[in-house]
């Protein structure tokens, strides 16, 4: 099972940030996939934002599910999430104990995790996708 994981793009700035969150989803036995690691490689490669998002859709398309972490607020990670929601993929956010999310955001979610520390999610991660075998 392949989880979409998504990330604000700042080149190589949270390259560290984006590894740790992949670990998090392999250790938790998956599949992972990240765009700007895998495709990008931590730069910017797309010039064309149209074919920027199409590109992306068609990854998530590839994916069991998409895993968004709503601490911080962004409007490109929020549109990975309304494409995974139309492609019918699971959709996991993860947010930091105290953050506030909108009802829209609740009402595409499978699942909402939060946590004090990133490594947090790890265990109820692994739990709830494997228990839900990623099945709508």
């Amino acid at each position: 099972m392949k989880i979409f994981i998504t990330s604000s793009f700042k080149g190589s700035d949270n390259k560290e940030g984006i590894e740790n969150l992949c670990k998090i989803v392999r250790n938790a036995g998956f599949e992972d996939f990240h765009f700007i690691r895998d495709i990008e490689h931590y730069e910017k490669t797309f010039s064309d934002p149209k074919e920027l998002m199409k590109r992306a859709k068609e990854e998530i398309n590839k994916c069991d599910a998409l895993l968004f972490d709503a601490t911080e607020k962004s409007t490109g990670r929020a549109l990975e999430v309304g494409i995974a929601y139309c492609l019918g993929k699971r959709i996991i956010v993860i947010m930091k104990e105290g953050t506030k999310i909108k009802d829209t955001l609740r009402g595409v979610a499978d699942i909402i995790i939060t946590y004090k520390e990133i490594n947090d999610i790890a265990k109820d991660l692994g739990g709830y996708l494997k228990n839900r075998c990623l099945k709508r």
